[in-house]
């Protein structure tokens, strides 16, 4: 294990990890990127587990980087439990032992992150009231050990966690033989018990039969969890998308391709904004099913790309009938309006731009990029006070707009940044300040992400604590936040962007 003592974070080739308050979601996290973290690099699972437990004992936060690659034994259980015909497996592994990650009660901050080009065949766990986490980047596919609840990430007891840019897939069949019928593998990404504030991002998430609870059992409530699902692809899944039980989802710009049974799945009386989401060749893709009549939960239907049922024949949507109790939407009608005033600022695109262009942003080795308006060459934007009413003024549109900072593809941003002029703001304003931000100015990315200028001066500082380059972009501009696009290194250590009020 590689170590590197007190960094200030880590940034890598492949992207920085943002700071608070900018994951789109109900979470918060920064992880490890604090002051004073530890950053460690791993090559095995034994390597994350040691350095979880040096940071733990020290109380300092950590960003650990995970090199392995285990696509070996990952393409074996794929092969294991790949039905024939007849339904049989050739070597079935669900009594294994679980091979897993286990953080419990970490709260200093927490970065778990696969270098591009990893991939790991075991699991990540997050209990014990654990919080501040972020996973990011990592490539889990295929675990053996279902009967053992060997879940590809689990988030049990833990809260204020981030789930971004990963890559998590299994075999979508069950095998002739597997326990209860049902264990062939277990879930893709499970969330339960006092499991508060999450934000699950960018995933693509694949080939599994089981993608995820909400909740163990129709009394894991919990007071209700607050769970963001934005910008993830599920394709060929079988159903829990999630099942949600209780609580409060926000699904936005997720992309669902073959569904084979059901999808957002919501009961006990849970509430689920469904917003500006492209739904495609799918059986029953929003429901309440399993639940017995028992307390049906409420789906908020909003700018998706159905908006009626006229529109199921053309996309490959078809239902099934409810049992007794059950519910679904195949008359595509909100059922209750969203009850909650979402706490954050959020910039969905248009359901058309995600099936456009989200493939070139979710997932492993996509450089942490963000899917923005610029890319689909629309403007478009919505806010906390949008989200709660189904109308919302052009004027809150606009302010949530300026209130959200977006981070793009490094290509992307290179093309709005030389777009953009570097000499016609004028005077260059004078830089003072002893803070991370000159005097005046506002944090718009992190290293490696794009400011984007919506307001202010169109001036652009970069650096940090009084060591500062400055690059005029415009009002409606933007720049890379890197060393290449500003012509030097202020030595801000790490440097950010901050923009002109």
């Amino acid at each position: 294990m590689q170590k590197t003592t007190l960094a200030l974070g880590l940034s890598l080739a492949f992207g920085s990890t943002a700071m608070a308050g900018t994951t789109g979601g109900f979470s918060t996290a920064d992880g490890g990127n604090k002051t004073g973290a530890l950053a460690r690099t791993a090559t095995s699972l034994q390597d994350i587990i040691d350095a979880i437990a040096e940071a733990k004992t020290a109380k300092l936060p950590l960003v650990v980087t995970y090199t392995g690659n285990e696509d070996s034994l990952i393409a074996a259980m794929v092969a294991n439990h790949t039905k024939n015909s007849a339904g049989d497996c050739p070597n079935p592994r669900w009594s294994d032992t679980y091979r897993k990650v286990e953080v419990s009660g970490f709260t200093y901050g927490l970065t778990i992150q696969g270098a591009n080009g990893s991939s790991a065949n075991f699991g990540i766990v997050l209990k014990g009231g654990s919080s501040d986490v972020i996973i990011r980047n990592m490539k889990i596919g295929a675990l053996a050990g279902a009967a053992n609840d060997a879940d590809m990430i689990r988030i049990d007891g833990a809260s204020n966690v981030w789930v971004d840019h990963n890559e998590l897939f299994a075999v979508n069949n069950e095998c002739n033989g597997s326990p209860d019928g049902d264990l062939t593998f277990e879930s893709a990404l499970d969330i339960k018990g006092a499991s508060h504030n999450i934000t699950v991002s960018y995933n693509y998430i694949h080939d599994s039969k089981k993608v995820g609870l909400d909740g163990s059992s129709n009394t894991d409530i919990q007071g209700g969890r607050k769970i963001t699902f934005h910008h993830n692809i599920y394709y060929n899944v079988n159903g829990r998308l999630p099942l949600q039980r209780g609580g409060w989802t926000h699904m936005y710009n997720n992309f669902y391709d073959k569904i084979t049974t059901s999808g957002i799945n919501v009961r006990q009386g849970g509430y689920s904004l469904v917003e500006k989401n492209w739904f495609q060749n799918s059986i029953d893709p929003v429901v309440c099913f399993f639940d017995g009549g028992s307390n049906c939960g409420f789906w908020d239907l909003r700018n998706n790309n159905i908006t009626g049922t006229a529109d199921f024949a053309k996309y490959g949507i078809t239902w099934s009938t409810p049992a007794s109790g059950d519910k679904s939407a195949s008359a595509w009608t909100t059922t209750a309006t969203f009850p909650l005033t979402l706490p954050y600022t959020y910039e969905p695109v248009t359901a058309q731009c995600v099936k456009d262009k989200l493939a070139s942003y979710a997932g492993v080795g996509k450089n942490n990029a963000q899917l923005t308006a610029a890319a689909c060459g629309t403007a478009t934007s919505s806010s906390s006070s949008a989200a709660a009413s189904s109308v919302a003024s052009s004027a809150a549109s606009s302010a949530a707009s300026s209130a959200a900072s977006s981070v793009a593809s490094s290509a992307a941003s290179s093309a709005t940044s030389s777009a953009a002029s570097s000499s016609a703001g004028g005077t260059p304003p004078t830089l003072a300040g002893t803070g991370d931000y000159p005097t005046g100015f506002s944090k718009c990315a992190d290293l490696g992400g794009t400011c984007s200028v919506s307001s202010g001066t169109g001036w652009v500082a970069f650096g940090r604590s009084g060591k500062w380059v400055l690059k005029y972009v415009g009002v409606g501009g933007s720049a890379a936040c890197t060393v290449a696009v500003f012509g030097s290194d202020p030595g801000g250590n790490p440097n950010k962007c901050s923009k002109q009020n």
